[in-house]
């Protein structure tokens, strides 16, 4: 049983549209009570209205009477006999003889003749002189004097008071009033709105599920879309599919653009690994082959040649050093592009570096005739870890150098414009073309392959320092003219200026 019920799958549908409705039938539940609240207090409000005006109906009819209350006081108050000899008030029976409905249109009448409000007078000493209506006329001194809501037998509530009677000329206490309402005006429309109130219910729940299922609708089909691009990346890793854009600013759509971003990192990574492996394999076939023939070489008649002995070890050997360079510059290449993930977040002082750099470099070529133009700002900082920022000046100084020719200058300048640090790097010799211009940054480009073997140049050098650049958000150019040198301007983001 409790496989059974783990394997249950509780599909994010199923579990929106749960949660949606039940929010949506909270919502209307609270809305529901609030409503039916205040409406049954309002009723409450008016049938304790109607209790308050009989009492005071009451107290103004027998408030004119100086001593206690007796029966003929109150039976001629409330029931008088238009045919009663016996009446002593002459002008009384004189005047309901002549507008016999004036009683009907007393209010203390009125409010009696509804039928639902039962009512008992008292003498002081708590003696029942009158009742009228369904009503436990048992009183007793500890009884509440405000207006109390109570249950019936059948469970039917009412609201009872009692009240004392004074006389208005003597201010004795000539008796006590006491009232019941059975609410039936209450209890009949309550039970109508129970009635409506529970097929509103039934509709809202319905509602409810259906409008959750409803505004579940977009997230599911997004969650899907999601799943068929996954799926179809996985079928084959070098699909261009990606996750539809769509026109909505909501959590969807940025976990869709990160995912779009991420599967084009991958792609990207799975890209330059295939590109390092072909280019790789390409530049190390040939320093394998030239070790393979001295070898076989040496193998058929070298071991007796010591001329041949002699050239063909010197050659193995430059081809061994010249492999162990490119192993190592494909490193750097390699690590240049993990840079967004370790360095990042560095930062250095740009002229410590600069100076740096520029020093050794005129004590390795003190035939050159390096100048170097620094206008930076003292202790400028630039976003950028320290032996990078080295890296890609030594990759262009180390250019200018192997081609200058003639001239052997090298001119190094740095400023800063704006919120970047500006290096050139310029040289007088033999420049490049236009053409070869625009590929000088590809991997293993060569513009003339013959002098860069020479030279021992691999084709790294300027994609190594592009890469590096461009993972620090930074730009780097060239400019050349054949005959006349070549400038490579480096523009490099600086440090944001921290807040005191």
């Amino acid at each position: 049983m409790k496989q059974k019920l783990a394997s249950l799958r509780l599909t994010i549908r199923l579990k929106w549209t749960c949660f949606l409705s039940l929010a949506l039938f909270l919502i209307f539940g609270i809305l529901a009570t609030l409503i039916y609240t205040a409406v049954g207090q309002a009723f409450v409000q008016i049938e304790e209205n109607n209790v308050r005006d009989t009492v005071s109906a009451v107290d103004a009819r027998f408030s004119v009477y100086r001593e206690p209350l007796t029966k003929e006081q109150v039976r001629l108050r409330l029931a008088p006999s238009l045919t009663n000899p016996d009446s002593s008030n002459q002008d009384e029976r004189d005047s309901l003889l002549r507008y016999p409905e004036a009683f009907y249109r007393d209010s203390l009448s009125k409010q009696l003749a509804r039928g639902d409000l039962a009512m008992v007078l008292y003498d002081p000493q708590l003696h029942p002189l009158f009742k009228i209506g369904q009503i436990n006329s048992k009183l007793n001194h500890r009884q509440s004097r405000e207006i109390v809501l109570k249950k019936g037998l059948k469970r039917s509530s009412y609201l009872e008071t009692v009240a004392p009677i004074y006389s208005n000329t003597s201010k004795k206490l000539i008796g006590y009033v006491k009232v019941n309402n059975g609410m039936r005006s209450y209890h009949r429309a309550f039970q109508q709105l129970n009635g409506k109130l529970l097929l509103t219910v039934v509709l809202a729940i319905i509602l409810s599920i259906f409008l959750g299922y409803v505004l579940t609708q977009p997230l599911v089909r997004r969650i899907k879309q999601v799943n068929r691009t996954i799926d179809k990346i996985n079928d084959n890793p070098d699909s261009q599919d990606r996750i539809a854009k769509q026109k909505s600013n909501d959590e969807i759509t940025d976990l869709a653009d990160r995912f779009n971003k991420m599967l084009d990192r991958m792609q990207e990574y799975t890209n330059q690994q295939k590109e390092f492996v072909q280019d790789v394999s390409h530049e190390l076939r040939t320093p394998v082959a030239v070790l393979e023939g001295h070898l076989k070489m040496l193998q058929r008649w070298g071991k007796d040649d010591p001329q041949v002995l002699a050239e063909s070890l010197d050659a193995s050997v430059a081809e061994v050093s010249r492999m162990k360079k490119l192993i190592q510059e494909m490193l750097d290449l390699t690590r240049a592009e993990q840079i967004e993930v370790n360095y990042i977040h560095e930062t250095t002082q740009a002229n410590e570096t600069l100076k740096q750099v520029y020093g050794d470099f005129v004590m390795l070529h003190p035939d050159f005739k390096i100048n170097m133009d620094d206008t930076v700002p003292p202790k400028t900082i630039v976003q950028i870890y320290r032996n990078h920022l080295m890296q890609i000046l030594i990759i262009l100084l180390d250019n200018a150098v192997k081609y200058s020719r003639d001239r052997k200058e090298i001119n190094l300048s740095a400023s800063t414009e704006g919120q970047m640090l500006s290096i050139a790097v310029q040289d007088f010799g033999v420049g490049i073309d236009q053409e070869d211009l625009q590929r000088i940054f590809a991997r293993f480009y060569r513009v003339d392959k013959a002098r860069s073997r020479e030279s021992g140049g691999n084709g790294l050098g300027l994609p190594i320092a592009k890469k590096i650049v461009e993972m620090y958000k930074g730009t780097i150019t060239a400019e050349s003219a054949v005959g006349s040198g070549t400038i490579f301007r480096v523009n490099l983001p600086l440090a944001p200026k921290k807040s005191k």
